[in-house]
Parts: C-alpha cells; structure tokens; sequence
C-alpha cells in the first residue's frame, strides 16, 4: 500500500472515469475534483492522497503542477490523460501508473459519483466556502497573500467536520 500519489495519477483516475462516460472535466473542475478527494484521504486514511500540497491561489486552492499541465486547454475539457512519472518520452503508448490501494479507488469513486456531475464553477463556489482552508489562508494574509501553502491539518479538519454534519 502506498502513502501518496503522484497529482497526475489521480488525475488520470478522474480522466479514466470522465472518458468513460459523457461527463467532460475542465482544468478548473479536476483541481477542485482532487481537492476533494484529497480531503477524504486525509479523514479516511489520515495521510495525504497526493505528493503535492496544495495552495490558495486568488481564485481558490491549487496543485502549481495540475495548473501549468492544464493550462494549455483554457476553460475547455481536457482531452488527454496527463503524463505521469515514469513516462516514456519516446515511447507513443501512455503509461498509467495503477492505484492499488482499494480506499484511495473507493474515495475515487466516492468523489466521482458525488461530485463529478457538478461544473467547475458550482465545485468553485464549494472550495471557496467562508470558513473553509482556502478562505482561512486567504483572510490570514488578505491582498498581500501570493500563493500559501493551504496546510494538510486544515484541510483534514474542514472534511471531518464537513463528514459529520453530512452523516458520513
């Protein structure tokens, strides 16, 4: 069983399931999609789901190496798995690095069948909730903020409180 993953592994996890089905993801919607299964990690496994810590960027929390991989498609769907590490450049066939770890598949799935028919921008509005990591970073440095680190305890709290107020 591995600790975490690579963002772009579970990325792709989401990619698999948007591909699958006729349910596009946009740069902006697989952030919030990873946000919220990074959440349930935390609560669910108590250890981060992902390598990569997320920050409160201006218009909400953000993975800096999910953003520049999908910025090339703007405000349109994704259209290609993501490359992860341990992919061969000179090879034309795309490698997936396998989740084995059936919680991280089941918080996956949970995260999809729950949240994967919402838009970026109703995904958005929930990541932005006053009270919530992002804005707690956010109001703790006001306009002088440049992209802080939203720490794991925060988010790990939020969710389990968020848990609890839904029966989870």
């Amino acid at each position: 069983m591995k600790n975490s993953y690579s963002v772009e592994s579970i990325a792709n996890s989401f990619l698999r399931s948007s591909f699958a089905g006729d349910n596009s993801i946009t740069p902006m919607k697989i952030q919030k999609l990873i946000y919220l299964a990074h959440g349930y990690s935390l609560v669910m496994r108590d250890i981060s789901l992902i390598d990569e810590l997320f920050e409160a960027w201006r218009f909400g929390p953000v993975l800096p190496s999910i953003y520049h991989t999908c910025k090339k498609y703007g405000n349109k769907s994704i259209s290609d798995y993501l490359k992860e590490p341990g992919y061969d450049l000179l090879s034309t066939q795309k490698t997936t690095l396998h989740i084995n770890d059936p919680q991280v598949v089941e918080i996956i799935n949970f995260v999809w069948e729950n949240y994967g028919l919402m838009n970026a921008l109703e995904l958005s509005d929930w990541t932005h909730e006053k009270g919530g990591p992002w804005d707690i970073v956010i109001g703790q440095k006001g306009e002088r903020f440049k992209n802080q680190t939203i720490d794991n305890e925060l988010i790990k709290k939020y969710f389990e409180e968020r848990m609890i107020d839904n029966g989870l």
